[in-house]
């Protein structure tokens, strides 16, 4: 099958089968069948999570119900696939390609609307809010650093090449109304079941330093409100003056971040008059120099490792964790999801001009992100990769769309810019 037919292919798994009835973008489904996923194939799932709560470890208080499984990060793959309906418009002028990101567009308002209900400006994750057979009480109110960033930047693309003037209002309206959500809940949101706060006393990393900014100026930038300006700078100067804008040390869970961390980097070094506030260009170089050392001999990427301090990303000696964001277990096991978005850093290394290789090792990870892999999460070569309780029952499969969703993006986005 050639890129092109995987294009397509994508493309229909994302609009035939993970797009819902209100037009939301179910990033789980079964597999190989691409169905709404049934309460019988989320017992082990309910199982550990009793086993957490008896020996008080982390869980989620929805964990093993069917509005979790599909909904979770529904808000993130709509978004996305958004994304790269943008750079598809840009690169084709095609009709279709409008038709099918304005389909993107109201996925990505959808939870904006429903948790206005709420709260003027609440993101929710979209299982929180929500109306139909998997809603959660509507009093739930979980969201999450990512419903800040991935919802903005976005429906930024979108602003710039696509809206009608009716939806640069409706967008114009949600980012700003957003941006003072937080500022008004003095950053603090639930997820998890628990009370966060972006930044406890100090600014921890480029997420917290960022992923509320950016929006906050994308919001300045088509408003005209200085209040949120003046905001954005404030964090990103005190995130400077801390050292948050440096590359992460350490264990870390998910790979994905790599990817955000360059783009919003990029935003602030190319979009803004911010330019001078950060070595915005060394910093997407270290994403880059991390992002390239975890493709892995196979041609897939492993998603989360340790950060060693050289740069480079080093494989986890597979063990538990008590950290969601790990599944609760660090792996040395391949990542589809994280190989597309590592295409999609290598595609933005390649257009800023910062790796000849870039282009081939972008066009390298879509060649190896198949069909067969949008059925895994991982991609397990050894038993002692998986926890100890699923080495004898392997773990329940799911369709996931954020390995094609993130494809689609470095696709496109290797397309405008004559990658492929």
């Amino acid at each position: 099958m050639s890129l092109d037919e995987r294009a397509d292919l994508f493309n229909r798994m994302v609009l035939d089968d993970a797009m819902d009835e209100y037009g939301l973008i179910r990033h789980s489904l079964t597999t190989p069948d691409r169905k709404p996923i049934p309460d019988d194939q989320l017992e082990d799932v309910r199982k550990n999570t009793e086993q957490r709560k008896r020996l008080g470890q982390k869980w989620h208080p929805h964990a093993g119900t069917p509005a979790y499984a599909m909904y979770e990060d529904a808000n993130y793959v709509g978004n996305r696939y958004l994304l790269s309906q943008a750079w598809r418009w840009l690169a084709t002028k095609n009709e279709t390609a409008r038709g099918d990101a304005e389909k993107a567009y109201t996925a990505t308002m959808y939870p904006y609307h429903e948790g206005r209900r709420i709260d003027p400006g609440y993101w929710p994750k979209p299982y929180g809010a929500l109306k139909g057979d998997y809603a959660v009480d509507k009093v739930y109110t979980e969201t999450s650093l990512d419903q800040a960033y991935s919802p903005v930047i976005a429906l930024w693309r979108y602003y710039q090449h696509l809206a009608s003037d009716d939806e640069k209002q409706a967008i114009a309206k949600a980012v700003q109304e957003h941006g003072h959500w937080w500022i008004r809940h003095e950053y603090t949101y639930d997820y998890l079941g628990e009370v966060w706060k972006v930044f406890e006393g100090r600014i921890g990393g480029p997420s917290s330093a960022l992923k509320i900014p950016i929006g906050m100026h994308i919001a300045y930038r088509i408003t005209g409100d200085t209040a949120l300006l003046d905001e954005c700078v404030r964090i990103i100067r005190e995130a400077v003056k801390e050292g948050a804008l440096s590359m992460h040390r350490g264990p870390r869970g998910e790979i994905k971040e790599l990817y955000h961390w360059a783009e919003m980097y990029d935003y602030f070094m190319r979009e803004t008059d911010l330019q001078d506030e950060a070595e915005w260009e060394r910093l997407i170089r270290e994403c880059w120099r991390a992002g390239k050392s975890a493709v892995q001999e196979d041609g897939l990427c492993i998603g989360q490792g340790f950060f060693t301090d050289d740069g480079l990303l080093e494989k986890y000696e597979p063990g538990p964790a008590d950290d969601v964001h790990h599944g609760y277990w660090k792996t040395d096991a391949r990542h589809p999801a994280s190989t597309a978005q590592i295409a999609g850093l290598a595609m933005l290394i390649h257009e800023l001009g910062y790796d000849d290789d870039a282009a081939g090792v972008g066009v390298k990870l879509l060649e190896n992100v198949t069909e067969a892999h949008t059925g895994q999460r991982y991609v397990y070569t050894s038993p002692g990769q998986m926890p100890p309780e699923s080495r004898e029952k392997p773990p329940q499969e799911f369709f996931h769309t954020r390995t094609v969703v993130f494809w689609l993006d470095a696709y496109w986005r290797g397309k405008l810019h004559r990658v492929l």
